[in-house]
């Protein structure tokens, strides 16, 4: 939930620097630390996980009301080594947590469930809570209430039962030799190839998006709430993604074509209306495709690669993930909107081409099978 109500705040407090590339920062230092979340799985192994949650929740929580103290616009790189720290020491809490919910054994299905409805109850909440949090004279209160969540997460994470075994896992060649055959399988995998394709350039556009949050909420007032209204975008727009799924369909044109669709037209929006309700439409629409086009890549490859390698597949895509939403989010500083908005149209479409051919394979193939059957 903290996470939620802390992004825009932090996109806020990076405009009183008056350097976009301060608010390009905010980004990169908050994903670029998923590169290496491939390579933490051998650490996390051997060490206690559930220490591993409780410190990490105690440095972040610790960090973020110490945020609280800089002053605004003064010491932008303490304000990003900071951000920085925070988010690197994030990533060693995901592993250690699903870790920990393995070992739930029969009741992991259901906790799964669980968490990814609280996970977008929590984005739709967080951001309201620092929309009022705002109004209420302070944007530091969000990120104070970010802090003490973690700190709150750590007392919880302190009465967790559980013995620890420590596991002799791979080391780190091993890591990186599991990274290569993850690689090796998208160049073979056509499937595996567009999977990774469309979580890439989801990736990308999401890093644009996310650089254009404090633009787009100039259009509203003195524009600060803004950035906690585009926020609850996020949660409502990917609700309504996850229910459309099922209605759009796997692996066939008309999910592609509104996936397309959705993308180049929302996004066109939100980077040149001038008028914020249209911007806030936009938004949901955007966040519906890309929820769309998350839960089809993860799909293609769970049925298109044994699963012994699915493993090494995802660490490959979140460490691109990672980069590519960076990368994105530091085009706002080189080139102009209409710049940016025709490399989104060109790479979107270069996807369209690329999941249409791969969809003809996939009714081929299918089809194939279902002849050998009859036969």
């Amino acid at each position: 939930m903290g996470d939620y109500c802390v992004l825009p705040a932090l996109l806020i407090l990076s405009t009183y620097y008056h350097d976009y590339w301060v608010t390009s920062g905010v980004i990169v230092v908050r994903s670029i630390p998923m590169v290496f979340q491939p390579f933490l799985g051998v650490l996390v192994d051997r060490l206690d996980r559930i220490k591993i949650m409780l410190w990490t929740d105690i440095i972040r929580g610790i960090i973020f009301l110490g945020l609280t103290f800089l002053p605004k616009g003064e010491y932008p790189l303490i304000f990003l080594a900071l951000l920085f720290i925070s988010y690197g020491s994030g990533v060693f809490f995901n592993p250690a947590r699903l870790a920990v919910m393995s070992s739930l054994e029969s009741d992991i299905k259901s906790i799964n469930t669980l968490f990814a409805k609280a996970t977008t109850i929590s984005i739709i909440v967080g951001a309201a809570a620092g929309g009022l949090f705002l109004l209420g004279g302070s944007v530091e209160l969000a990120v104070a209430f970010n802090g003490v969540t973690y700190l709150i997460s750590a007392i919880f994470i302190s009465r967790i039962k559980l013995q620890f075994v420590p596991i002799q896992s791979e080391n780190i060649k091993e890591a990186f030799q599991s990274f290569k055959e993850g690689l090796k399988e998208i160049k073979t995998n056509a499937f595996v190839l567009n999977a990774m394709f469309t979580m890439i350039t989801m990736a990308l556009l999401w890093g644009i998006v996310y650089s254009y949050f404090p633009i787009v909420s100039r259009f509203l007032g003195d524009g600060e709430i803004g950035n906690f209204i585009l926020t609850f975008c996020i949660g409502f727009g990917g609700f309504i993604g996850a229910a459309l799924v099922s209605k759009w369909g796997f692996n066939n044109n008309r999910g592609l074509t509104y996936f397309t669709v959705l993308s180049i037209v929302s996004l066109t929006l939100f980077l040149f209306t001038p008028i914020f309700a249209v911007s806030v439409i936009a938004a949901i629409l955007f966040f519906i495709a890309m929820e769309y086009g998350e839960v089809l890549a993860k799909v293609k490859v769970q049925e298109n690669a044994a699963n012994q390698i699915q493993g090494r597949i995802f660490s490959v895509a979140e460490a691109s993930i990672g980069l590519c939403i960076s990368v994105g989010s530091m085009l706002i500083n080189v080139f102009n909107a209409p710049v940016i908005m025709g490399l989104i149209v060109v790479i979107v479409s270069g996807l369209f081409l690329h999941t249409k051919l791969v969809n003809k394979s996939f009714l081929e193939r299918d089809n194939k099978t279902e002849q050998k059957g009859v036969f």
